[in-house]
């Protein structure tokens, strides 16, 4: 299969996957995160697909803006902390999305060494680095889940830091 399309594939499967979650979420907050989630993995969709109708890649758009979106529902859920007994469910439907995030980002780092333009290596590096974002925020949901109270009583949201501003 083509690399492009591959590409495509798993972004429109995540996309599908974070809208899945989102719609099923115990918690409207983290539904809100799965949603900027879901936009992100559709604007890669978009990249890969621009890329494959002109044969030419396409300048890397801004970074996404799911860690910031992360961060503020992270705040939020502290400042009333209420984890319904649900949410404890979704670990393994986090730890798929995290296998997902990782699967994307060594199809990419295995396109990126093949590649030879340096526009397709520009916007190849700025997609691994964006799903590497979404590899750690899912980790950090999959924390959440698995200990809520602890994760939220850091209120600096230190363990969110490395996730930068995008």
């Amino acid at each position: 299969m083509d690399p492009l399309e591959l590409a495509k594939n798993i972004e429109m499967e995540g996309k599908l996957y974070y809208q899945k979650l989102a719609a099923d979420s115990p918690l409207t907050a983290l539904s809100g995160i799965f949603l900027v989630l879901a936009k992100e993995e559709q604007q890669h969709y978009d990249i890969f697909s621009a890329w494959q109708t002109k044969r030419k890649s396409p300048a890397p758009p801004l970074a996404g803006e799911a860690s910031a979106e992360a961060k503020r529902i992270f705040a939020g859920l502290s400042a009333q902390f209420a984890f319904p007994q649900a949410a404890y469910d979704y670990s393994q439907a986090y730890a798929k999305a995290l296998e997902m995030e990782t699967k994307s980002i060594s199809l990419y780092e295995g396109m990126l060494g093949k590649a030879s333009s340096p526009d397709d290596k520009k916007v190849l590096q700025f997609l691994i680095a964006e799903e590497q974002k979404h590899e750690h925020l899912v980790e950090h949901l999959l924390e959440f889940v698995n200990e809520p109270k602890r994760f939220l009583e850091n209120a600096e949201f230190n363990h969110l830091g490395s996730l930068g501003d995008s």
